[in-house]
């Protein structure tokens, strides 16, 4: 997998340890352009979201959606396997999927099993009561080996053996119970690790046989209202339970549940939670209750966090359930008293939103655990979740802005500077998240467009790297975004990445790509600098003194190949790109067909255009140009490349002025009925309109228009909106110069009415063309002239309208008045609406292509004009001189007479 490709592996591992449902789909980091190579299915910033939201779903309780993002992650291409498989076995193990634990491990290639693979193999053993494998996989484990973040699994997996080691040391294993719990990173993930002990505990010594029962019967009888009597209780619903009396042990201890009094709050808890426990873990109805009485009045918090948690693993399962905790969940939060486990609520609270899609009620319960919870280590779940909503809603600045709080909020606490191991356990996890959040943060910022803030994030990525991220991923990115920050060091930032050594060839080739397009799209001199990098990656050699190219997949290196090609015609170099291209489709037979055939027809398509230069420069025949795109149209008929070679030898005819073989050229592209769904006919269409205007004759300018109604009805014309609207407004100019007012008024109008298939900017436009055309006409009939005063009007005053547009009407509005007679108000105008506001100072030069110094150099001189007749000598001369001190083109030249013969005399 390459690397901008892997980046979205990476993102999908942050919204895991912070989010729970899939991401929704986004567009790729880097979308390629023609011969590009391919978008990579999942970014590094992508994939860390999926890893934050698989760790969060697995400390939620949520364990069956972590094990579906957990494999979401693993089909990806270049997925990390070896450790997204040992995190997809803890979330089945955690959904207590046994069985499918097992396989998953068993995947594993028997040399590739460490220590991580081993604790979980005996995690899933215990699971299976299968003590005596426990025990050897315990004894495979070499404790210093483990990573600190595996310790609460390995201590819970010593007390669970301890446990069950005849004849059975408890205090032993409740001591390392209690250290897992006390290396888990949050309140949530205690409750996970005690509820788990507690469950291997209340089976520790029952032994399901007919007198066990009967004696556990018999002891709570004998001791019914004494905490021993509810132990004996819980005992024998737990034997029953075992040997398959499910319904009994239930109705048992349904029994029991309504007679324990409150003020026996240890017994009340806990007869609760085992009815939770084998009613399903929450899936009956019976347990639902007795949990949902746990949550509400429990007496002690970590039971009411485990009491949540098993409801909500119920609520993945069935509607009811789901329903049932919604509405609970409503209840506990707004209830005038605070709730102990509050910030829990509102946590649980938002990721069920999440799942409904309702994101405006999970952002609000996130923000108020946020709010009112400023110490709280689940703010950093809550951070994370705001982080993965901003990120679906590619409200990517946001997310950036969330995933840097995330990480804000998971620094050392107090307990944990002075180190230990429950420190070290719980900061190892801490650091591997606050990794991959950097990850999420800089992908955010590059979607955003934020490109220098992207650039210098994958900066401190790369420093704080997570596990099975490649560096040179990262090195990617930070590129490609130097690159697109429009930087002047890119380069410079590209050749420091390319000395180091962590920067995979495949990462290095795919920059340069990006580079040399880049560079390309900036003019002659980019495009020589483009080439010339091109030129020499090409032919760098390898360490061993071989071909540098050779180390790539030959898909990039002959899309590589193909680049340089096209770089050297753009360098007016065809000669030397009729050699590269013939090299080129020499050396294509290890590329795969599809991308074989596109690459060979465009190269060929580029030979022919490199031809056509040398037939212009008189070093070879026109003929041999004509067979190259004949070569390309017969062996690859279906291609684009076929299509554009008509469009080709279009232009070269039409560059001799031989218009009518263009126009056959054209013809014969659009009458094909193969190529009437491409998009290159309604651009043909276009080309035989302005052809057909260019002869100049009415016939010719009927044809024209005839065209461009084609272009318009073509298929492919619904996805080019551009080109039809400029189409549409060449049409109305050709109407217009038919004398077709009436036709072209219609034209224009429908470009304004044209709803959001208009941009803003063109409709602006449009309006112009109209208010010229009502402005045209107003000698003929004085109702357009008001017309165009309107339109006029409006263009000025349009604070969104183009600077050359709102000068442009206001010299047509202080014209029209001129005509009416309205002399002072068409001073005004022209003063105070135009030449005021629209003349820079005069240092401020204009940018290219403006046209505002035509229009203000017009609108100067007719006020000059117009203050002579008034008799305003003065102002006539300083609105001449306006022209001179601002250069404003060949105005200057009428400027200078106008005052030399009203006795200014020239400056030297």
């Amino acid at each position: 997998m390459t690397s901008g490709r892997k980046l979205l592996l990476l993102a999908a591992r942050c919204v895991a340890a912070l989010g729970v449902s899939a991401l929704r789909a986004a567009e790729p980091l880097n979308p390629p352009a023609p011969l590009a190579p391919a978008a990579r299915p999942l970014s590094a910033g992508m994939a860390a979201e999926l890893r934050i939201a698989a760790e969060r779903a697995l400390q939620l309780g949520v364990s069956s959606i972590a094990a579906d993002l957990y494999r979401q992650l693993l089909a990806a291409p270049g997925a990390e396997r070896a450790s997204l498989t040992l995190s997809l076995t803890t979330a089945l193990l955690e959904a207590g999927r046994t069985d499918d634990a097992e396989r998953a491990l068993a995947q594993t290639p028997v040399n590739a099993r460490g220590p991580a693979w081993h604790l979980r193999a005996g995690l899933a053993a215990v699971q299976a009561r299968k003590f005596d494998a426990a025990r050897a996989e315990l004894a495979a484990i070499n404790e210093p080996e483990l990573p600190p973040a595996e310790y609460p699994w390995y201590w819970f997996l010593e007390g669970a053996v301890v446990d069950a080691t005849p004849p059975g040391d408890v205090k032993r294993a409740n001591d390392f119970y209690k250290r897992a719990e006390n290396a888990a990173p949050n309140e949530l993930a205690r409750a996970r690790f005690q509820l788990a002990a507690e469950e291997v505990a209340l089976r520790r010594g029952i032994v399901p046989g007919r007198e066990d029962l009967r004696a556990a019967r018999q002891s709570y009888e004998a001791n019914q209202g004494k905490p021993v009597g509810y132990d004996s209780a819980i005992a024998y619903a737990l034997m029953a339970d075992e040997v398959g009396q499910h319904t009994e042990a239930m109705g048992f201890l349904q029994t029991v549940w309504i007679t324990v009094p409150k003020q026996e709050r240890e017994a009340w808890d806990k007869v609760r939670l085992v009815l939770g426990l084998i009613g399903e873990r929450g899936r009956s109805f019976a347990a639902r209750k007795a949990l949902t009485e746990l949550m509400e009045s429990g007496s002690e918090p970590l039971r009411q966090r485990q009491a949540l948690q098993l409801l909500w693993e119920a609520a993945q399962t069935s509607e009811p359930a789901r329903a049932q905790l919604r509405t609970e969940l409503d209840k506990l939060i707004g209830a005038p008293a605070k709730h102990p486990i509050l910030e829990s609520l509102l946590l649980y609270r938002a990721q069920l939103a999440v799942g409904e899609k309702k994101d405006d009620e999970a952002a609000a319960n996130a923000t108020r655990l946020i709010e009112q919870f400023p110490g709280s280590p689940l703010r950093a779940h809550a951070f994370g979740l705001l982080t993965q909503l901003a990120w679906e809603q590619r409200r990517y600045r946001l997310a950036a802005v969330n995933a840097r709080k995330a990480r804000d909020e998971m620094t050392p606490a107090k307990d944990e500077e002075a180190g230990g191991e429950k420190a070290s356990a719980r900061e190892t996890a801490r650091l591997a998240v606050r990794a991959e959040l950097g990850v999420v943060e800089a992908e955010a910022l590059f979607r955003a467009g934020d490109y220098r803030s992207a650039a210098d994030a994958y900066v401190a990525a790369l420093r704080d790297r997570p596990d099975g991220v490649p560096a040179g991923d990262l090195l990617f990115q930070r590129v490609v975004a130097e690159i697109r920050s429009g930087s002047a060091d890119a380069a410079k930032v590209l050749d420091e990445a390319e000395r180091d050594p962590a920067f995979d060839l495949e990462n290095r080739w795919q920059a340069e790509w990006i580079l040399a397009r880049t560079l390309q799209a900036q003019g002659e001199a980019g495009g020589r600098a483009a080439y010339a990098r091109v030129k020499n990656l090409l032919n760098e050699k390898a360490a061993d003194g071989s071909a540098g190219a050779t180390a790539v997949k030959p898909e990039l290196r002959a899309r590589l190949e193909w680049l340089q090609a096209r770089l050297a015609l753009e360098a007016d170099s065809p000669q030397q790109t009729v050699t590269l291209v013939d090299a080129l489709l020499k050396s294509l037979g290890d590329v795969e067909p599809a991308l074989r055939a596109e690459i060979a027809s465009t190269a060929l398509l580029r030979k022919a255009e490199a031809q056509f230069q040398l037939v212009r420069a008189k070093q070879l025949a026109e003929n041999v140009a004509l067979e190259t795109l004949q070569k390309v149209r017969a062996e690859y008929p279906k291609s684009e490349a076929a299509i554009q070679s008509y469009l080709s030898e279009a232009d070269y005819y039409a560059g001799r002025d031989q218009i009518g073989e263009a126009q056959k050229r054209l013809t014969a592209l659009t009458d094909n009925p193969d190529y009437k769904a491409s998009a290159f006919v309604p651009y043909a269409f276009y080309q035989l309109a302005l052809y057909s205007e260019q002869l100049g004759q009415n016939k010719d300018l009927e044809d024209a228009n005839r065209y461009i109604e084609a272009l318009v009805s073509s298929p492919a014309a619904q996805t080019q909106g551009d080109l039809v609207f400029r189409a549409r407004m060449k049409q109305g100019e050709i109407l217009r110069r038919l004398n077709y007012f009436p036709q072209a008024q219609q034209v224009y109008q429908s470009l304004i009415d044209n709803g959001p298939a208009t941009a803003a900017e063109n409709k602006i436009l449009a309006t112009l063309e109209l208010a010229r055309c009502h402005n045209a006409q107003k000698a003929a009939d004085p109702s357009h002239a008001e017309q165009a005063r309107l339109l006029f009007e409006q263009l000025r005053a349009r604070v969104d309208a183009p600077l050359d547009v709102r000068v442009e009407a206001g010299y047509n509005l202080g014209e029209l008045l001129v005509a009416r007679g309205q002399l002072d108000e068409a001073a005004k105008v022209w003063w105070a609406e135009v030449v005021t506001p629209f003349l820079p100072d005069q240092n401020e030069p204009f940018e290219a292509g403006a046209k505002r110094p035509y229009w203000l150099a017009r609108t100067l001189l007719d006020l000059g004009a117009l203050l002579e007749k008034q008799g305003r000598l003065e102002d006539a001369k300083n609105a001449y001189a306006l022209i001179l001190q601002h250069k404003l083109g060949v105005a200057e030249s009428l400027a200078a007479k106008e005052l030399a013969r009203l006795g200014v005399p020239a400056k030297e």
